[in-house]
């Protein structure tokens, strides 16, 4: 199976492409949230100044955002594929992200954000369908 998603009007031995959740599973970028997560949950263990904390965090996430950004523009294959995931896979980098980030985010945090992030980046994964 490849790591990226396989368009609609791929070669009929490979299947007829990612369904939706295939798809949204497919942009979720794996490798860019785990070091990430290992990245945050470092950083809390550490234990930054509060009035620090929503800025380290926020610091983050725009870091390891600009990194999902570079590894889809280098390694996705060219075409409709790399769109999509340069569009989706940022999206839901960011949906992941900030939830993780609610220990130095503090009152920065707000759940129905969370919530509503998770939401946005199903959405783009059903709709970024090469």
């Amino acid at each position: 199976m490849s790591r990226y998603v396989i368009p609609k009007d791929s070669d009929p031995s490979e299947g007829r492409g990612d369904g939706f959740g295939t798809r949204l599973a497919k942009y979720i970028p794996a490798e860019i949230v785990a070091m990430y997560t290992i990245t945050i949950n470092s950083l809390v263990a550490a234990r930054p100044p509060a009035a620090l904390s929503p800025w380290i965090a926020v610091g983050a996430i725009a870091l390891f955002l600009l990194a999902t950004f570079v590894y889809f523009a280098q390694r996705a294959p060219a075409g409709a594929v790399r769109r999509a995931h340069r569009i989706a896979s940022p999206i839901a980098f960011l949906a992941w992200a900030y939830p993780l980030a609610a220990p130095l985010l503090g009152t920065w945090f707000i759940a129905w954000i969370a919530v509503l992030g998770q939401a946005v980046a199903a959405l783009a994964a059903w709709l970024a369908a090469p």
